[in-house]
């Protein structure tokens, strides 16, 4: 059985080692996540749509994850940064669509994530709107 990679002690890594460890703890949790028709059998399909804004670059292209009854019901997405620490969670979005039984959520976050860069770290701020849509 392979040891997961914990992310406590990610202040003393290079900011690609820590990224890279980050990417695999997520890896291992995807895989070890139910089924979509396990988890959340009342859903035909999920999907969630992200667009990302910038003010101080050209953001990164809006992304859709259409997910069907055999994907796995995992809900926590990087940032589209290949710099940035942060991640997106939607996961209590999406249980809370499954327990009012509705169809659809919207909102936005920022990332709270940190960027490196050529003048050192920096808060990544990526403003994110997703958008989740339920089909039954």
């Amino acid at each position: 059985m392979r040891r997961r990679p914990s992310t406590a002690n990610l202040a003393g890594l290079s900011p690609e080692k820590a990224r890279n460890l980050l990417r695999e703890k997520q890896r291992l949790d995807r895989m070890a996540a139910k089924e979509l028709r396990v988890r959340f059998p009342q859903f035909a399909t999920l999907r969630v749509d992200l667009v990302f804004n910038d003010e101080a670059t050209l953001p990164p292209a809006p992304q859709s994850i259409v997910l069907y009854p055999p994907a796995r019901a995992y809900f926590v997405y990087p940032c589209p940064y290949n710099s940035c620490s942060g991640e997106l969670n939607l996961a209590a979005n999406v249980d809370d669509i499954a327990e009012q039984g509705t169809e659809h959520a919207v909102g936005h976050v920022r990332c709270s994530g940190e960027r490196h860069g050529a003048h050192g770290k920096a808060p990544c701020n990526l403003h994110i709107q997703y958008s989740i849509a339920a089909g039954r």
